[in-house]
């Protein structure tokens, strides 16, 4: 059994209509479905409606202070589906944001292998039908091109110059940080609280996310001020296209626990369709309250 979701439709600034499908279903019966959200692919997710038995879910973002017209946030999805025999068989679906883009697992295989990568939005070829398996269009031979691209960069960055990082997704909604957030100057009185991490919402940042990189260039700029002069170390950091990186998320440098604030993200794409993202990232001081958020390295 497969849950797939089919369509993701915003209805701007507040709303979102999630459809999905069932396949290869082998049980007969009422199935129910959960909705969950995040504003990470790593979660951790918040379940919005459970025994739920139809295909459609509209999602109201207006309590949460999030709006789908940001462009400097992402919402991300899933669908657990139950079958009648019980949670013990439920699945999830793939994990899906505002602009349909779904989550996909890169693996180093070789060609023929049913665990290659997959691209977005595209289902595994039958291997049995070689002669027709590439698309006659132009979006499906980009696609596919695509595919080949992100493959290769997969094998660079595990077998040859890639770190591994993780991926701390800045929260942008939810519950407004009760120490530090005064909901008058809409503002927060100490960039150091230890409940937000300078945020304004509790947590300040999603569940940590692995993701491989590597370092394109770096520099060292000097900032000058009446107290002191302090040096801060500049790099582009280039990740394969999923999950997208935003302003104000943080990179976690495994082996040594340097920590990268986001400042900018450059996409590269190949006639519109996205092959990766180059971030240009400041290193956070080591006195910084980013620093305190634990994560098991």
């Amino acid at each position: 059994m497969k849950v797939n979701v089919v369509k993701v439709m915003p209805w701007h600034p507040n709303f979102v209509r999630l459809q999905w499908e069932l396949a290869e279903v082998s049980e007969s019966g009422t199935f129910n479905y959960s909705v969950e959200r995040s504003g990470s692919p790593g979660g951790p997710w918040t379940e919005l409606v459970s025994l739920l038995t139809a295909l459609t879910y509209d999602d109201d973002l207006s309590t949460q202070e999030a709006n789908t017209l940001s462009l400097a946030r992402d919402i991300y999805y899933r669908i657990k589906a139950t079958p009648p025999s019980g949670g013990v068989n439920a699945v999830y679906s793939p994990i899906i944001n505002l602009d349909g883009l779904v989550e996909h697992e890169i693996c180093d295989a070789e060609p023929g292998n049913p665990e290659r990568p997959i691209p977005q939005n595209q289902s595994e070829p039958d291997p049995q039908r070689r002669t027709t398996a590439f698309p006659r269009t132009e979006g499906g031979r980009m696609r596919l091109l695509k595919r080949k691209i992100l493959r290769d960069r997969y094998i660079m960055l595990s077998k040859l110059n890639g770190i591994q990082y993780y991926l701390l997704k800045k929260r942008h909604f939810g519950t407004r940080c009760t120490d530090c957030y005064d909901p008058n100057t809409r503002s927060i009185s100490s960039s150091n609280c230890g409940t937000c991490y300078g945020t304004s919402w509790e947590g300040g940042y999603y569940s940590p996310v692995e993701v491989l990189g590597r370092r394109v260039a770096s520099e060292t700029d000097s900032k000058i001020s009446p107290q002191s002069k302090d040096d801060v170390n500049f790099t582009e950091i280039e990740l394969l296209d999923f999950p997208r990186v935003d302003h104000g998320d943080v990179l976690i440098e495994r082996a040594h626990n340097i920590r990268w604030f986001v400042r900018k993200r450059k996409i590269v794409s190949l006639k519109t369709i996205l092959v990766h993202q180059n971030l240009v990232v400041s290193e956070l001081p080591r006195t910084a309250v980013e620093y305190k958020i634990a994560v098991s390295l």
